[in-house]
């Protein structure tokens, strides 16, 4: 059956030639990196031929309720409203620069980062951040725009790094499991890999370690379960390389976890893409996923595709 309904499939309808096609949307907060940021997610955008639409607003700053933290939001707010403009300017003046006949809009919000940035993930295809590595101590404790971002968003959103100011050829890399149909993982993958004329990477990791706890490891056909996961991975690939036929594929079985079975292979891709589930608290989400554990090593940008968890 073909694995339609997706998060990759707003992106694939709504790539089409029209000023009214949902943009790609970037953050900006006047910093070196949102700049190269912008100019990754402008090349992307005319790539995918739809507008771009750069966002700047109040830093986020946590959510801790006590007096310093409410005058550091009032310096915050005030500061943005001096420096919106600027921060606009320069982004659209470096995006011009690159890409004269590009349609690009900018809007400046006097609500906080997370929440201008959740709002816009509603309307768009893909929202780009540019953004240093998340620790998994920041998260405990602060958090980061990227990641109060990623909580409530409803559209892939990528945390860009590396200091590309362009996609490029090199192989895009795609981190599947089954599970929520990959998150539209595997779709948007596919759709990129297409838009940019570049090879895809599937990787699919499944730890023996963990199989063989719940077995008796003398009772395991382990060969069967090498030969049952493979199988998995053709049949998660084939209705996506029948709707991306010219895409060259390229299947990777890993016994390994997630997360190493991809940083093993993304020196040599241009960017990941990983699922994340919709659902459960906070911590269930982000802490400890695949998802963070790329965000806080991961040299190449990431893609996380918000999917919603499985019931039962």
């Amino acid at each position: 059956p073909d694995e339609a309904g997706s998060s990759a499939d707003v992106l694939t309808e709504a790539a089409v030639t029209s000023h009214t096609a949902a943009p790609v949307v970037v953050g900006v907060d006047g910093s070196v990196g949102a700049i190269d940021a912008a100019r990754w997610a402008a090349a992307l955008a005319d790539r995918l031929h739809v507008p771009l639409h750069i966002v700047t607003a109040t830093p986020y700053l946590g959510h801790s309720p006590s007096e310093l933290a409410m005058a550091a939001r009032v310096a915050a707010m005030a500061d943005h409203h001096e420096w919106a403009d600027r921060y606009l300017g320069a982004a659209q003046a470096a995006v011009h620069a690159d890409r004269p006949n590009l349609t690009v809009t900018t809007e400046s919000s006097t609500a906080s980062a997370e929440d201008a940035l959740a709002t816009a993930t509603r309307s768009a295809q893909l929202l780009v951040l540019g953004c240093d590595e998340v620790s998994a101590l920041g998260a405990l404790l602060l958090g980061s725009t990227t990641l109060a971002t990623l909580d409530r968003a409803r559209c892939p959103v990528v945390a860009w790094r590396g200091g590309s100011a362009a996609p490029s050829q090199r192989p895009i890399l795609v981190g599947v499991d089954g599970s929520g149909r990959d998150g539209g993982a595997l779709g948007l993958a596919f759709e990129l890999a297409d838009r940019l004329d570049a090879p895809l990477w599937v990787v699919h990791s499944w730890a023996l370690k963990g199989f063989a706890d719940k077995h008796r490891p003398s009772v395991v056909d382990w060969d069967a379960n090498t030969k049952g996961q493979w199988r998995r991975l053709n049949e998660l690939i084939e209705p996506w390389h029948r709707r991306h036929a010219r895409v060259n594929v390229t299947r990777i079985g890993e016994s390994a976890k997630a997360s190493h079975a991809l940083h093993i292979h993304a020196k040599f891709a241009q960017l990941v893409v990983v699922g994340r589930r919709h659902g459960g608290s906070h911590g269930q989400r982000i802490v400890g996923s695949t998802s963070l554990n790329l965000l806080h090593h991961c040299t190449v940008p990431v893609v996380v595709c918000p999917f919603e968890s499985e019931v039962g």
